[in-house]
């Protein structure tokens, strides 16, 4: 914090191109950021289909209790899904959509909670064999966890669980990836199959993990 933030990245979704947009980040304001780049020996595609499905957001997303409501295709803009998350002692109900996306190289996500707000973007690249995640969330907590006496303690909670959130992440998609040759033309099961032969009304996103050596989460 203190200062202007840098340029960040949203997107168009009719162009489905990063546009830049200015944020201020000043003390006293109630929004954070949190990002980090790495890579894992995974292809673009098992990565970006892993990010996409918010089913399996449990097995690596440390903390979210439990999953609610899931509506529409994994990865398709517009699909929706709800997720009830554990922030500072606190239960917080997050409603999620999917504004931009396109397999395997960009998801994004943005959501509201009670008096709080997220937008968690994942872009990814094919690189030497594997992949290069880069991940970027903003988010503003709501009101009443800032204002409590653990508010401060809140943010450096939020870095710790975002790290072990991606080494999850590595870990699962990883092991997923072991024996993976790529999607097989004429499945019919599977995310990976419908995500080959694509709805022509639905949008289809992209979600991976960014390859590169694990870089320190950055806190602002």
């Amino acid at each position: 914090m203190g200062g202007a933030a840098g340029p960040a990245l949203t997107y168009d979704l009719g162009q489905r191109t990063p546009i830049p947009f200015e944020r201020a980040a000043v003390w006293g304001s109630r929004l954070s950021h949190l990002s980090t780049t790495f890579r894992v020996t995974a292809p673009p595609d098992v990565v970006f289909d892993l990010i996409a499905n918010p089913a399996r957001a449990p097995e690596w997303q440390t903390m979210i209790s439990e999953m609610g409501d899931i509506s529409g295709r994994p990865g398709g803009v517009g699909s929706s899904y709800v997720g009830f998350y554990k922030v500072a002692g606190r239960r917080l109900e997050g409603h999620f959509v999917i504004t931009a996306a396109e397999r395997p190289s960009l998801h994004q996500a943005a959501g509201t909670t009670r008096g709080g707000w997220a937008r968690w973007t994942t872009m990814i690249e094919p690189i030497d064999g594997g992949s290069e995640v880069r991940v970027d969330l903003e988010y503003e907590l709501p009101g009443e966890v800032l204002g409590s006496l653990f508010g401060i303690l809140t943010g450096t909670r939020l870095d710790q669980e975002f790290r072990r959130t991606y080494e999850n992440f590595r870990n699962l998609v990883e092991a997923e990836a072991t024996g993976y040759s790529g999607p097989s033309a004429g499945s019919g099961a599977g995310f990976g199959a419908m995500a080959d032969s694509p709805d022509p009304d639905d949008d289809e996103g992209t979600a991976a993990p960014f390859v590169a050596e694990p870089v320190a989460t950055t806190v602002l």
